[in-house]
């Protein structure tokens, strides 16, 4: 079941507009309706037609999270990765600091859509974006195939856009916080005459970070208009522009494992330690713009049509850690020197029809449509290792090498060694002391992915839906090697996978007009290439990782469909993972299996006119069932992600009385603990193999608060302090190379807010 535009909008899981509930003015609440969005009522709850398809939420057989304006204004989650720090059931993980990697139900999320139309715009080199383009978050946790295509089976992320509004709107806000932290938005909506709309808005942020030397600058802009074409059509047109700067790095090392084989540990250092260089710098221009139709051929059926397109442009210049490990007394560790400049564009276009027939007394619902989505990319990149030392207890920056990734350089002296070294680009045998030669090459990559779908739900009888649907896919990638030093370039490698059929089925029972029950089955495919030199025993191609989920649930409407209450029970196994014959060098086994099984519980809405909350619970095992390395097998898959997590936010504004226009609320996450890294290896007579790189997060908690007051219906400020009782602890863990982040320490950020309508 699609849950891009599945859901109920903002008012339907958050409760009334921010002027009553968030206690400042400006936000653009579910009454504040979009232009050409369809609008559909149920009980008191509103349900955007804004992707493929309108049914409410607790009548959809899946878990999802909606995280809306109020939410994303109320905690200031300026960018997707704050959001999903947010959401309930996400794990954010990664060893680049802006490259970040979110994992749901033991898996990474790779299913990216905008409005419902599934994209390549999310992958590299494309940065984190900017939430200040959308109007909300939504979050499928579990496969997403049917109207994603190729994926993990971890879920989707649903980025719904701005829109025109019906009614004229400015809103502005100005926020200024710890370490110079300053962001300025203006968003501007106008009706142009009884058919047309416009929307436009700017932001600007310019802020140091909590770790030394570090600094982040990023403007945008974007327009989307819209125009009725008669009485049943839509055209809605729109782009936006994101420039992102910001420093990079690859964490903090840990303290290698002991010589009996004990596991390492994590550095014990200030949160400001930096390693990177103090000219680390990437610089990402997005370029993005789309077009959507829409017509009604009647009052049942609805013809859609989408095209994407986005331009991605991006340079990394950075030094960052090795892989090396370091040790309580002794904290010198490599630095490699990076610069990769890469390109990208993607297309999607996505065209469906949806509508309702009745049959046996009784409505029913059908969903036909047709997608494509491709990317071309090049990337030219060069790396110079092991060019400069730095001490973890002591860090100095190392000063910026020449690099050049389009071409030869000289061999390059280490810094601090005194060396000189030969003014030559040719590897010499053996290499001379302290000279390192920089390597370099480039590529091209075009990925094409297009296939058809469908869905219908049936309803025999009341209180009964059962939901069918499949999807046949063809994927299709070529990488190419543009340059290389030796300047032979081999052929291009091409990898398919055709007429994938990807199955959903659900059942939905209403045991109450407010609960019901649910069960479902849905599966995703990754593709996957051979390592190079192996292939499978029988000579056949590579089939790609299969990803299948059955998931059991129960859903509550309370509070006149203001706050809904879920709970789910799931189980995920993946098989056809690779590993490589012991015993043949050229043969690699597609027998690899493993699996996650987890239960998750979610609260959303309003408790009380006013109060809102929205968080849950999650419990996460994953385990290797058969794998290459035998003493892998019951392991967990994933052991950053943490088997049990908190995550909850809540507001209270009250609607009348002496506090009216004031608003308090918090949230808290809590993780329990986790690790990452490999065991230490023995021998078969008991000496010591390899250390261990293991390195263990213990549970933690953090506290957030916030409190705002409106002093009119236009003016009204917030203040925002993230981690109150200034916890140190780590977010993000690796193993003992590198990889690991500090969470921030205690933060403050005023608002400013000021609409007008």
């Amino acid at each position: 079941m699609s849950f891009s535009s599945i859901l109920l909008a903002s008012a339907a899981l958050a409760g009334a507009p921010l002027p009553a509930n968030g206690g400042e003015p400006g936000t653009v609440g579910s009454d504040e309706t979009q232009k050409s969005d369809e609008i559909m009522v149920i009980g008191k709850s509103y349900g955007r037609e804004v992707g493929k398809t309108v049914t409410p939420l607790k009548d959809t057989p899946n878990t999802i999270t909606v995280i809306d304006r109020e939410q994303i204004e109320a905690q200031n989650l300026f960018t997707l990765g704050d959001a999903l720090t947010a959401t309930n059931g996400i794990t954010v993980n990664g060893v680049g600091s802006e490259d970040p990697s979110f994992f749901s139900r033991g898996f990474a999320i790779t299913n990216y859509l905008i409005d419902g139309v599934p994209t390549f715009a999310f992958n590299f080199p494309s940065a984190v974006p900017d939430l200040f383009f959308y109007d909300r978050l939504e979050v499928l946790r579990g496969p997403a195939g049917l109207f994603s295509g190729s994926g993990n089976p971890a879920g989707s992320i649903n980025m719904v856009r701005k829109r025109p509004l019906d009614a004229f709107r400015m809103q502005a806000s100005a926020g200024y916080g710890s370490y110079d932290n300053a962001r300025f938005e203006l968003d501007v909506s106008t009706p142009i005459g009884p058919r047309a709309g416009l929307r436009v808005g700017a932001m600007a942020q310019d802020q140091n970070q909590f770790f030394d030397t570090a600094h982040r600058n990023r403007i945008g802009g974007f327009a989307v208009a819209s125009l009725e074409i008669g009485a049943r059509t839509t055209l809605t047109i729109g782009g936006y522009y994101d420039r992102f700067r910001p420093a990079v790095q690859t964490g903090l090392p840990g303290i290698i494992g002991g010589a009996d084989g004990s596991d390492g540990r994590l550095l014990d250092v200030k949160r400001s330690t930096y390693l990177g260089a103090d000219w680390n710098r990437f610089n990402a221009e997005t370029w993005t713009g789309f077009a959507e139709l829409a017509h009604k051929i009647s009052d049942r059926w609805t013809l859609r049509a989408t095209g994407l397109f986005t331009d991605v442009d991006r340079v990394d210049i950075y030094s960052y850690i090795g892989n090396q490990p370091v040790t309580a007394t002794n904290g010198a560790t490599n630095h490699i020197a990076y610069r990769g400049d890469s390109k990208q564009q993607t297309r999607a276009f996505d065209f469906n029809g949806i509508g309702s027939f009745p049959l046996f007394g009784r409505d029913h619902t059908l969903i036909l449509g047709t997608d494509y989505q491709a990317s071309s990319g090049t990337s030219y990149a060069t790396r110079l290792s092991n060019y400069a030392r730095i001490d973890v207890y002591n860090p100095v920056s190392p000063f910026e090498p020449p690099l050049n990734p389009y071409g030869a350089s000289p061999y390059y002296p280490v810094q601090g060694s005194g060396a000189t070294c030969p003014a030559t680009s040719t590897a010499i045998t053996p290499a001379p002391a302290n000279c390192v030669l920089q390597v370099y090459g480039g590529t091209a990559t075009d990925v094409e992915q297009y296939g058809i779908y469908g869905q219908m739900r049936l309803s025999p009888v009341a209180g009964l839906t059962l939901i069918g649907g499949g999807r046949v896919t063809w994927w299709d990638t070529t990488t190419t090697t543009l340059l290389t030093p030796s300047r032979i370039l081999p052929p291009s490698a091409r990898y398919g996978v055709d007429n994938r059929f990807t199955p959903y089925a659900g059942i939905v029972w209403d045991v109450t007009s407010r609960l019901n029950l649910y069960a479902s089955y849905a599966d995703s495919f990754t593709p996957q290439a051979a390592p190079v030199g192996r292939a499978r025993p029988d000579g056949q191609q590579i089939e790609p990782l299969i990803g299948a989920q059955y998931e059991a649930g129960t859903k509550l409407s309370l509070m006149n469909d203001r706050l809904l209450l879920s709970a789910a029970a799931y189980q995920i196994t993946q098989t056809n993972r690779l590993f490589n014959d012991p015993d043949i060098q050229t043969v690699v086994l597609q027998t690899g299996k493993v699996r996650s099984r987890g239960i998750e519980a979610e609260a959303s809405g309003e408790i009380l006119p006013g109060w809102r909350i929205n968080g849950g619970y999650t419990y996460t095992r994953t385990k290797y069932l058969e794998d290459q390395t035998a003493a892998f097998e019951g392991l967990p898959l994933v052991p950053i992600v943490p088997k049990h997590m908190i995550k909850a936010f809540t507001n209270y504004a009250p609607v009348d009385g002496p506090l009216a226009g004031a608003s308090l609320g918090g949230s808290v996450t809590w993780f329990s603990s986790t690790f990452g890294g490999n065991a230490a290896v023995f021998n078969a007579d008991g000496t010591l193999r390899t250390r261990s790189t293991i390195v263990r997060q213990p549970s933690y908690a953090v506290l957030d608060l916030r409190a705002g007051y409106r002093f009119s219906e236009r003016v009204g400020v917030s203040v925002n302090i993230a981690n109150v009782l200034d916890k140190s602890y780590y977010a993000r863990i690796a193993a003992t190379g590198r990889g690991n982040f500090y969470g921030s320490p205690r933060t403050a950020f005023a608002t400013l807010r000021y609409s007008f309508e």
